[in-house]
């Protein structure tokens, strides 16, 4: 079960962990589109770093203009709560 509270990601789950496709779902996109971000593959749109702020946290500056590493090391730990 996932509840999602405020615009901000706050769940409870059977899992201690957030999941990328649980962030992709509360941003609303799909979870290959995050993937490719994360990994450098595809820039990330600025309506899409809004949303990926308002859900992780992460700044919008970071989404668009970070660097794989960066990026990747903001997700992971979003991901370890």
């Amino acid at each position: 079960m996932v509840n999602f509270c405020h615009k901000r990601l706050t769940m409870w789950t059977t899992k201690k962990k957030t999941t990328q496709r649980q962030i992709a779902q509360a941003a609303q996109i799909g979870p290959d589109f995050l993937s490719h971000i994360i990994r450098g593959r595809r820039r990330c749109p600025p309506p899409v770093a809004l949303r990926l702020e308002e859900v992780t946290g992460i700044s919008k500056v970071t989404w668009v203009w970070g660097s794989p590493a960066e990026i990747r090391a903001a997700v992971e730990e979003v991901c370890r709560g």
